[in-house]
């Protein structure tokens, strides 16, 4: 699983400053991952760098456990929901190629 840094903050800014989060758990997460689609991504936006090969092998086949309430409260705050692994990525990397 993954979470973008910047939607984590946000929700410890929520879960300290809205009345309705009292008392409750988040489940912070924006969604499932695995190494390949890191490599895929790292491949399309820096296609003179040379990466491994793929080897992850597939998806992870777990369960999502609910993160509903975690994306109405970043919605909450002026968000249109979760960061995507692309941007997140891309945000982490920027200046290194």
């Amino acid at each position: 699983y993954y979470i973008d840094v910047d939607d984590a903050g946000r929700l410890h800014v929520a879960a300290a400053v809205l009345p309705k989060v009292e008392d409750q758990r988040i489940f912070g997460f924006a969604g499932r991952f695995n190494w390949d689609t890191v490599l895929d991504i790292f491949r399309k936006h820096v296609p003179g760098r040379k990466f491994p090969d793929n080897f992850s092998g597939g998806e992870d086949g777990n369960e999502i456990i609910p993160r509903g309430k975690a994306e109405q409260l970043l919605r909450d705050l002026g968000r249109p929901g979760w960061t995507d692994l692309e941007e997140s990525i891309l945000a982490n990397i920027e200046g290194l190629y």
